[in-house]
């Protein structure tokens, strides 16, 4: 079924119940709900409201979502949770300020390109492509570049998704990320990273993706 904190609470009786088993819930998992806010929404009365969009939600319709999740272990709990989170506050997003023109949030758009640079591996930042540039061109092959990357990132599990999020879109250390993870020691972010960005970066090339530059 599930960690006890999410067994309690959806096996909860009554209402009594359920308040006092969605309190231990948060008091278990509540961190990670904020941080996803945080993630995706850099002014705090905008995190703390897309956070309690996203309590709001959860409870939406007897935790319909929470009812969805099929593993048995904290930790996999903790990284769903997050990617479901990071959803809702994107949603959240949408609905307070509109799509942007690629329907692409900001900070995913940015966070991407990052992600891209990466790959690569430049030698010297300043051979990093900007986005001020004015070529329609160049604007349309790097749409075409952040659709092919949100794709083969979409073919990641949870736990891969959730690393590179903690890594580009929040810019956390090695030693956070190892926290936020209940992961040993930064050694295995490192290996992880070390492992996930070859792989992208071989998806990408199968799509004609060669380098960093549009």
């Amino acid at each position: 079924m599930g960690p006890s904190t999410l067994v309690l609470l959806l096996r909860a009786s009554d209402a009594a119940q359920s308040d006092n088993a969605w309190d231990a819930f948060l008091s278990s998992h509540g961190h990670l709900l904020l941080r996803a806010a945080q993630y995706t929404h850099r002014d705090h009365d905008a995190a703390m409201d897309a956070y309690s969009y996203v309590l709001e939600q959860l409870r939406r319709d007897n935790f319909k979502r929470l009812r969805a999740f099929d593993g048995n272990d904290s930790d996999h709990l903790d990284r769903w949770l997050v990617v479901v989170a990071r959803r809702l506050c994107l949603d959240f997003r949408r609905q307070r300020y509109g799509r942007n023109r690629d329907s692409t949030p900001d900070i995913d758009r940015e966070a991407r390109r990052r992600m891209v640079d990466e790959l690569w591996d430049p030698q010297d930042p300043a051979e990093l492509p900007g986005s001020s540039d004015s070529n329609p061109e160049w604007h349309l092959k790097n749409q075409e570049r952040q659709q092919a990357l949100a794709e083969v990132l979409e073919q990641l599990e949870p736990r891969d998704q959730l690393l590179l999020a903690l890594r580009f879109e929040s810019g956390l250390s090695a030693r956070q990320i190892a926290g936020v993870m209940q992961w040993p020691s930064t050694f295995h972010v490192y290996r992880r990273l070390k492992k996930i960005l070859p792989e992208l970066r071989s998806r990408l090339r199968e799509r004609g993706i060669e380098d960093p530059t549009p």
